[in-house]
């Protein structure tokens, strides 16, 4: 990955270890860039108190110093993080603790799943898990990216997620005294033209297929599209809702702040036709979650003591919901929000009312679901809005032009 390497006893004379009666320490060479003479540089290692585990500590040091050194490490130019030999699975590992204290579920999840893609991908090239951070050069950081941006299966609104997540872990790494630099943030992210939703309403006929299927095949997924659908929730308030949240003699589910995208509490209407499917299910438990987790049965939505992973609901539509229904990967499941909000507009639900229950914070965003469909208004159409007492003389001009 580099057009020009220093070469050992020229540019840099190796780590050697020293033994001495009461101290140990490590030594090494750089060439002064300014001078053109080495330098030497002392690591002691006596924190530990018997021979072996000096000696082990040593190896290690060393090994990280022999591979910066390698890759044109010179701490002349530039000083050396206090942590920089610290393997980089270590770093990533006290990245995670930290996270799963501050963030809740679903972000750590995802966290998770970047770093496993990225530690893939590491020994994929090679990379030996003992290896210090530092030894992820900017060319490394350069063929990752790349990487990123030939797989098919990864949309430019995934790649920027990854991008963002990578910035943010080094930043991490940068402020605790891992790194010196941050080596993704130089890389562009994808232009806003590409970030586009590939998702479109259902129609009506999709929509029947879609309760007829679900009503023999699995009633409490339908009550979680039916909550997405006519209340508006998000996949995330919908695995965290519990059984006494829904209030059957209200009619309403109650989102609690704690749960909520915005942090504020929210009352949500079950319309009639909606109920029955509410009352069938066993909300005996108040304090279950409205939808399980059971181990080995990845098609079972009924209640229970552990919360399902939001993701489970777009799985459980990409395995089962799309293939039976015959959805192509435009239709998702969160396309059941947009397509309720539209229907409820265009049924002549006032807006103010259809922004209340989709928690939006403005009627501009609700309005912006106004005229999805694309077609003709029946009322603009009927609206006879030409000024009375020029009415006459301007359909005459306009036939004359025909005519013309």
């Amino acid at each position: 990955m580099f057009f020009s390497l220093p070469k050992a006893y020229i540019d840099y004379k190796p780590p050697k270890l020293h033994r001495g009666s009461t101290s140990w320490y490590i030594s090494y060479y750089v060439k002064n860039p300014g001078t053109g003479k080495f330098k030497l540089f002392r690591v002691k290692v006596n924190a530990y108190r018997s021979e072996r585990e000096k000696l082990a500590a040593a190896k290690l040091i060393m090994a990280g110093l022999q591979e910066k050194l390698s890759l044109g490490w010179n701490p002349l130019i530039s000083p050396l993080a206090p942590k920089a030999v610290t393997p980089l699975y270590d770093a990533l590992d006290s990245f995670m603790a930290v996270k799963r204290k501050e963030m809740e579920g679903q972000s750590v999840q995802t966290y998770a799943s970047y770093i496993k893609v990225f530690k893939d991908w590491l020994a994929g090239i090679g990379f030996d898990s003992s290896r210090p951070v530092t030894a992820v050069t900017l060319e490394t950081a350069r063929a990752f990216v790349d990487h990123l941006e030939t797989r098919t299966d990864l949309s430019a609104r995934s790649f920027n997620n990854y991008l963002s997540f990578l910035c943010s872990l080094w930043e991490w790494m940068k402020g605790r005294g891992y790194l010196t630099e941050n080596l993704f943030r130089s890389f562009k992210r994808k232009p806003k033209k590409l970030l586009q939703k590939h998702r479109r309403l259902l129609s009506s006929e999709e929509l029947t297929a879609l309760f007829s299927y679900l009503r023999t095949e699995n009633p409490e997924y339908l009550c979680a599209v039916i909550l997405c659908y006519c209340c508006f929730l998000r996949p995330k308030e919908i695995a965290l809702l519990r059984c006494k949240d829904i209030d059957l003699q209200g009619q309403c589910v109650n989102v609690r702040a704690e749960i909520a995208k915005n942090d504020k509490d929210s009352v949500r209407t079950i319309p009639d036709v909606a109920l029955p499917f509410f009352r069938a299910l066993d909300l005996s438990h108040s304090h279950h979650y409205l939808f399980g987790r059971h181990n080995g049965r990845a098609a079972d939505f009924s209640p229970g003591p552990d919360h399902l992973a939001e993701k489970k609901f777009s799985d459980y539509w990409d395995s089962r919901i799309r293939p039976a229904c015959g959805f192509g990967k435009d239709i998702q499941f969160y396309s059941l929000k947009d397509t309720g909000i539209t229907g409820m507009l265009e049924f002549g639900i006032p807006i103010n009312l259809v922004q209340e229950q989709a928690d939006h914070s403005s009627v501009a965003m609700t309005a912006i679901y106004v005229g999805k469909h694309r077609r003709a208004n029946d009322q603009v159409k009927g609206a006879d809005i030409l000024p009375k007492k020029k009415c006459r003389s301007f359909t005459a001009a306009a036939q004359n032009t025909e005519n013309n």
